[in-house]
């Protein structure tokens, strides 16, 4: 025997006798067709067994199901068993479809079961216009088919035609069907590419009864190659465990890793920790196994509502890094990407906190989402943290400010336009917004200054998921993830009929909102720590306080604009300081009691008053460190406009040079009134 012999698979095919051994052997043909070498096929003939003959094979093959009962005294495993059914090809079966509706057309085979399996098969292959006789021999002898001109006749059967009979539509020999094939496939265990590249070509050629089946299996083909391209050749590794700890699939990448493979047990406690096998679901948790660290993430299964078992992806952190370094190295060439994360968001407040918990959990959806809040307040930090916490992250983040552009500039830049479509265009065109963002995220900051044209447009983007560029008729289809941002009070825009209801309701779908910097004092002094870095350990207490007590009405943009000043400087601006004269507690209140400005300003003429000599006054350095000294923060430039404003009143005068100011009599006589 021969080493290839070995592994061949055995096929027995029982009929009820030798007659019509063309078509015997045309059966055997069909398997040899699509399984080759890969098996070996022996006819064996009910009428020439003994009952203590016993037939031993991988896989038994019956003609008809009126043959299953004689078969119990020669086979010992009905499992094996198939009944074999039969198709037609399709080029011979467009001749039966052309014979007129209503005919009686005699159907001639070479058995009664034969014919009555070729008239089911044309019934369930949906020809039910004609009307189908199945040929008796004793009823031809009779003239029984005389009035009938029109038969249907598979080969080697020819000769059993009644003579006068001359339309004959031969559909030569029936095929063995796809199911058929199918099931002996699956029996055997030979599922190998040669054989299904053969089993799409018989499904490509034959007229089929087993059109759902063969559905059904090219739809199984097509997922496994996608397993194959996708999951398996992955670089994650991922197994399928169901709630008894069976792995139910494992791809190489989890093979190589653990060495496990599907249908052994998994024990977890010998992987993860303790916490990761008893917790829910999580992503991104760390797993160090043998000098390799991994991202894993666990999703449950349910089937309705009972759980059936979960699925681990681990992303190796070096290929998760090189992966992202080189998407992000691509999204950086274009200029649509997004910068920050929600760890860049610094904040201490409660009200900050939750926002960002809420939009971490809207990131893993695709829903659209509004984020409200006054100019400054860093929607777009929001917006840039939820895009690169969601499955978009490695494709483009595109911003656009909706208040900056006109209508008609701001609708091409949006939706982009076609070669020559006005005045002014790009010769080739140009590629709106909406197609750079496909597949990543739009951020439309100022959604509440579109016009109400442009309004209408983008409606129909949201809702259709569709495109048309200016002065095209195409239809462009964009899978676009849509952040929009305003300040604006759109309900009441909506109510005034500035702003589409059917749009608003539609940006409306989830809402966050930012509250001011105003009502989220706890953040300020550690966004003014991360604006101004090493200087931070330069403020004082005093310098702390009036950062805390100022009102912020340009909210986290101002105060970022305030660092820099102090950057350049080395101390806060004037209107935080001016705006913020108090008397300053350990504890750094928010909300500690100012003095007024009255007070301020007699305080600064008692200082000139005490220092004035003869000789000398005061300078406006030495009145400041005195104001501190006494509690008391102001500005340089608040300090000038107090001493002009005394020098016009005549309280003081001042010297040119560092004579500095001086008390006037008059000046003297305004401190003796003061209680």
């Amino acid at each position: 025997m021969h080493r290839w012999e070995a592994f061949m698979k055995e096929i027995a095919i029982f009929y009820r006798d030798r007659y019509n051994q063309p078509a015997i052997e045309y059966i055997a043909d069909n398997f040899y067709r699509i399984l080759g070498d890969n098996i070996h096929i022996t006819n064996y003939y009910l009428d020439a067994l003994c009952k203590s003959d016993k037939v031993t094979a991988d896989a038994y093959l019956v003609c008809y199901v009126e043959m299953l009962g004689p078969l119990v005294d020669y086979v010992d495993d009905f499992s094996k068993v198939i009944v074999i059914t039969r198709s037609i090809r399709k080029e011979y079966i467009m001749s039966v479809f052309d014979i007129p509706r209503g005919t009686d057309v005699l159907v001639v085979n070479d058995s009664p079961s034969s014919i009555i399996q070729t008239i089911y098969m044309f019934y369930e292959l949906g020809i039910g216009h004609l009307h189908f006789i199945p040929f008796e021999k004793n009823l031809s002898e009779k003239g029984a088919y005389d009035h009938i001109d029109t038969a249907i006749v598979t080969k080697y059967s020819e000769h059993m035609i009644p003579s006068h009979i001359k339309k004959v539509c031969n559909i030569q020999n029936r095929e063995v069907s796809f199911e058929t094939m199918q099931k002996l496939i699956f029996l055997l265990g030979l599922e190998q590419s040669s054989i299904q590249c053969n089993l799409v070509k018989k499904a490509n050629e034959d007229m089929d009864t087993g059109i759902n089946f063969a559905n059904s299996y090219f739809s199984n083909l097509l997922k496994e190659q996608m397993i194959t391209s996708v999951i398996e050749e992955s670089t994650r590794a991922i197994l399928l465990v169901d709630i008894n700890q069976h792995l139910h699939y494992v791809n190489e990448t989890a093979y190589d890793i653990f060495g496990l493979k599907t249908g052994d047990s998994f024990l977890p406690e010998l992987y993860f920790s303790q916490h990761m096998i008893t917790e829910n679901e999580y992503k991104d948790e760390i797993l160090t196994y043998r000098g390799d660290t991994y991202l894993v993430e666990k999703i449950n299964y349910y089937l309705s509502d009972e759980y059936i078992g979960y699925i681990l992806v681990l992303q190796n952190e070096i290929d998760l890094r090189e992966t992202a370094s080189n998407l992000s190295k691509q999204l950086k060439r274009t200029g649509f990407y997004a910068k920050h994360n929600f760890s860049d968001i610094v904040h201490k407040s409660v009200s900050m906190r939750k926002c960002i918990e809420m939009a971490q959990k809207v990131a893993s959806s695709d829903y659209t989402v509004l984020v409200r809040g006054e100019s400054g307040t860093g929607k777009e930090l929001v917006a840039q943290g939820i895009h690169n916490y969601s499955e978009r992250r490695n494709n483009a983040f595109v911003a656009i400010n909706c208040a900056t552009l006109p209508e008609t500039l701001l609708e091409s830049e949006l939706f982009g336009y076609e070669a020559g479509s006005f005045t002014g265009a790009q010769k080739h065109g140009k590629i709106g917004l909406f197609e750079r963002a496909n597949h990543g995220t739009l951020f439309l900051d100022e959604i509440g200054n579109i016009s109400p044209g442009l309004q209408s447009s983008l409606l129909r983007a949201l809702q259709e998921k569709q495109i048309m560029r200016i002065g095209s008729e195409k239809v462009i289809d964009v899978d676009v993830r849509i952040i929009a941002a305003t300040n604006s009070n759109l309900e009441v825009l909506v109510k005034n009929g500035i702003f589409r209801s059917d749009l608003f309701y539609r940006l409306n779908v989830i809402t966050i909102y930012i509250e001011p910097l105003k009502k989220r004092r706890e953040d300020i002094l550690p966004l003014f720590e991360s604006f101004l870095g090493m200087k931070y350990s330069r403020l004082t207490d005093h310098d702390k306080a009036a950062l805390l007590n100022y009102s912020w009405p340009g909210n986290v943009r101002e105060l970022e604009n305030a660092a820099s000043h102090y950057k350049l400087l080395n101390r806060l601006p004037d209107y935080v300081v001016s705006s913020n004269l108090y008397k300053p507690t350990t504890s750094l209140e928010i909300h500690a009691p100012f003095p007024s400005q009255k007070d301020i300003e007699t305080e600064i003429l008692r200082i000139i008053s005490s220092n004035t000599s003869a000789s000398s006054g005061i300078g406006r350095k030495s009145i400041m460190k005195r104001l501190e000294s006494c509690g008391l923060v102001i500005g340089e430039g608040v300090l000038k406009r107090i001493l002009h404003e005394f020098s016009t009143k005549g309280l003081i005068r001042s010297s040119s040079g560092r004579g500095g100011s001086f008390i006037t009599p008059l000046g003297k006589s305004y401190l003796k009134d003061e209680p």
